[in-house]
């Protein structure tokens, strides 16, 4: 009886490697973005909240940029300078 040829598989080994995401920082930038023009009180804090977790994870342009829009959304928004009292006229 004659016995078939023994083959062997090849097995490739697959390693996956997680580079750097810039996703908090987008994320601070897209929320600083939308303070801007809506609902500042809630997307401000956030956008400074993810901004600063994203610098703290060197990922300056994208955090500096969501923490600067941040700055901008909260000194344009009018129920902020009422709390400060600073759209008074007198």
């Amino acid at each position: 009886m004659a016995t078939a040829p023994k083959t062997q598989a090849a097995t490739t080994t697959v390693i996956i490697q997680n580079g750097p995401s810039n996703a908090l920082g987008i994320a601070s930038f897209i929320f600083g973005l939308i303070s801007i023009f809506f609902l500042s009180m809630l997307f401000s804090p956030l956008s400074l909240l993810l901004g600063t977790i994203a610098v703290i994870k060197r990922q300056f342009v994208w955090g500096g940029i969501g923490i600067v829009c941040a700055f901008i959304g909260l000194m344009t928004s009018p129920i902020f300078l009422g709390i400060l009292g600073a759209s008074a006229h007198r």
